[in-house]
């Protein structure tokens, strides 16, 4: 067969499985994971497009005599072994799950069709038990000891948790579940004595095969480097925000509001200070961290004692007009008062029971979140946002809202009534204006808190800490500042022509980048040091993480490519936008225990850092079009070189990232790829991403009007794999 049909028959193989793996996960969504992976991702024709596209690859290779550019032969040969590593498991993997109870031994597990299936030892599970976070009743793992035994001789027991697989004579073990009593446990069983070592050897090789690639002199990045060395000028987009303020209200001293905000409370599932519940509780009810010149402190001490007046001020915003109309509202605020009506009766609450029932016309989202804002104000009510008392039980701690409520008969008298009147003391002494005694309350309520749980307590320091990083990130101004800044820097530059004609322009963007990455990196640094993990573990760290790499990129490759400099901060503002406004939390939470791994937070960062240079490829690309459309050809030359030479570093990156997931995914579940929405589309981004490098062979990249084209198009599997399976199509990975 010619090299041309052997080309044209790779492109359609190609195309046909991305488009097979795309229709999966749309059809996964609304026929579950069983059907698309038997009918789908298990089926012997899924398998035998992999096989021809592999066979017809590999024969293609040799046509082009592709032996004799090592970097990048190696490169297609560890994707012909990791195919080859994945065959294997599928011939030849088994799994199942075993059920345990404490004292009982089992010799068999369920496979996936439900068949029993024999163990060649026998398990018995010697104890069972949950790890919680210091201080609080979340999970930090799930840990089982198990003992092995085979025929007369008893073998060694080996600890199964999250993070740790148990490995028993090439049967691997995993967490899976555990029953309500603690006594039995659900492990997951993976048998893959092939698939995995070769799978494994692939990704060694394909690491090689990048640092070839980048280091080698006869691949196509020199040159690319060369033509894209020259300045280039750029152009681009964006906008502002808002305030309100209102008349004086009655409130508590800023200073003591400001004193009992450092008092720890159990808020998140998390030892946090009180400022955290308040900077929280404001910003969910009007977008802000402050309001009306009153701080988050002062609001929500305010509103504990005089919560009268307080359910008046209308402070809580309502954006959509339908809802408006039902709270009786005129305009975007309303008070908490205005949620009901003159019988105390709740007035959406029709409309929400419409709603469930798939009926009325109001928007589901608009509705659900006024709903969230009233519910907000409840939880703040029923003392669910001031658990500040804590007692340790059985080792077990909690933490107990002040007031009334039922304690444990085991807490002792004198602790009780702490427990019940110290809130209403420290009421009476801010109401009568006895500052010292108020301090003095605040004072003893950190004293008990010390004495019950001690060392549990987070630091001052961290405390500090916690309530800067409350102080610097809670208000949405610096974003749109950025935004505005990062617009005007993109326009000047455009207008000099480029940064190297102007010292002046070229020194203020260094300094402005500087500042913003600097800025960046202290709120990162800071959450990173409050939540004990690295900050990569929902959508607003991972697009925060995403505009810091940005910036820190930019100011790498400020001298070589001076067009980054116009760019780069754009692309950042974008990114503080996006974690600001999707909805994603910004509260600071323990780690799910699968989670909890330095693995994740690796393959996160390296696959963010890849979005980044997609990113930037698409303001690229949108420079590019315009400079074809104006007629500037030695300028569009310049910016195809640099895109493509981007291309490189973005396609390996987030080749790195995947199999960094799925190194995490087979030691956290015994499984390094189970085609979840978000695997199947990080590698359908992959294979859309890694057409452009074969320009060599697709002569149509050749243009840059289409390799732009193609590049601006590409972005949008981006958007699918990162906002696409998070909000839409869900999976293990909705998570981020």
């Amino acid at each position: 067969m010619s090299s041309c049909k052997l080309q044209w028959l790779i492109g359609a193989l190609y195309t046909l499985l991305v488009v097979c793996i795309g229709i999966a996960t749309v059809i996964e969504k609304y026929q579950g994971t069983p059907f698309v992976s038997e009918h789908i991702y298990g089926a012997w024709w899924f398998a035998g497009l992999w096989a021809m596209l592999t066979v017809t690859a590999c024969l293609y290779m040799w046509h082009r005599q592709l032996y004799r550019r090592f970097a990048v032969m190696l490169l297609h040969v560890a994707l012909v072994v990791i195919l080859a590593g994945a065959l294997a498991t599928w011939l030849s993997a088994r799994r199942g799950t075993v059920s345990l109870r404490v004292g009982q031994t089992q010799t068999a597990y369920s496979d996936t069709k439900g068949e029993r299936q024999q163990f060649p030892f026998a398990l018995e599970l010697r104890e069972f038990r949950v790890v919680n976070y210091p201080g609080t009743d979340v999970a930090l793992d799930y840990q089982s000891v198990i003992r092995v035994s085979q025929g007369k001789e008893t073998g060694q027991e080996v600890m199964v948790s999250m993070n740790h697989i148990g490995s028993v004579g090439g049967y691997r073990l995993y967490q899976s579940s555990y029953d309500s009593d603690g006594q039995g446990v659900s492990l997951g069983v993976s048998y893959d004595p092939y698939g995995i070592a070769v799978t494994y050897c692939g990704y060694l090789l394909l690491l090689m095969g990048i640092m070839a690639t980048l280091l080698s002199r006869k691949t196509q990045m020199r040159a690319l480097y060369r033509k894209a060395m020259q300045p280039l000028a750029v152009g681009v987009l964006l906008l502002a925000s808002v305030d309100s303020r209102g008349a004086e209200l009655q409130a508590v001293d800023r200073d003591i509001a400001a004193k009992l905000g450092t008092v720890s409370v159990l808020y998140n599932d998390r030892i946090c200070p009180l400022n955290t519940v308040a900077t929280d509780f404001l910003t969910k009810l009007s977008g802000r961290a402050s309001w009306n010149g009153y701080t988050a402190d002062e609001v929500f001490v305010s509103w504990m004692i005089y919560y009268s007046p307080w359910e008046q001020q209308r402070l809580i915003r309502i954006k959509d007009k339908e809802v408006q109309r039902l709270l009786g509202i005129d305009g975007q605020w309303a008070s908490y008062s205005d949620f009901l009506d003159e019988y105390h009766e709740y007035k959406l609450k029709d409309a929400l029971e419409q709603m469930r029932a798939g009926k009325g016309r109001i928007a589901r989202k608009a509705l659900m979140e006024a709903d969230e804002k009233f519910n907000v104000v409840e939880m703040f009510y029923r003392g669910q946002m001031l658990r500040m008392f804590p007692y340790e039980l059985d080792g077990q701690v909690n933490w107990y809202s002040p007031g009334g409520q039922a304690l444990p008969r085991e807490i002792p008298v004198k602790e009780q009534f702490f427990i019940k009147q110290a809130m209403d003391y420290l009421t009476e002494s801010i109401v009568t204006g006895q500052r010292e005694r108020a301090y003095e309350l605040i004072a003893k309520i950190k004293l008990f808190q010390r004495d019950m749980i001690g060392e549990l307590l987070p630091s001052e320091r961290l405390t500090l800490a916690e309530l800067w990083y409350n102080r610097l990130s809670a208000p949405r101004w610096p974003v749109f500042l950025t935004l505005t800044l990062s617009l005007l820097l993109c326009l000047l530059v455009s207008a000099s022509g480029g940064q190297s004609r102007s010292r002046g322009l070229r020194a203020a963007s260094t300094v402005y980048v500087g500042l913003l990455a600097a800025w960046l990196t202290m709120l990162l640094a800071m959450r990173w040091l409050i939540s004990g993990h690295v900050p990569v573990s929902n959508g607003f760290e991972t697009m925060q993480f995403m505009a810091w790499a940005v910036l820190v990129m930019t100011l790498l490759m400020r001298h070589k490519f001076p067009v980054m400099m116009g760019f780069g901060p754009l692309v950042a503002g974008f990114c503080l936008l996006v974690a600001m406004l999707s909805g994603s939390s910004p509260q600071i939470t323990p780690l799910m225990p699968v989670l909890a791994s330095p693995l994740l937070s690796v393959h996160v960062m390296t696959v963010m850092c890849a979005y980044a240079l997609f990113a930037l490829q698409v303001l690229l690309g949108i420079q590019g079009l315009y400079q074809s459309h104006r007629g500037r050809t030695a300028e569009l030359q310049r910016t195809t070189a640099l895109s493509q030479l981007l291309l490189y570093p973005a396609v390996f990156l987030l080749a790195i990232g995947i199999f960094l997931g799925a190194v995490w995914a087979n030691v956290s579940w015994g499984s390094y790829w189970s085609w979840d929405p978000k695997e199947s589309w990080a590698l359908i981004t992959l294979m859309v991403y890694a057409v452009p490098l074969h320009k060599g062979s697709i002569g149509r990249f050749e243009r840059p009007r289409f390799y732009h084209c193609y590049m601006v198009m590409a972005f949008l599997t981006v958007m699918a794999t990162y906002f696409g399976v998070n909000y839409l199509l869900g999976g293990m990975h909705s998570y981020a």
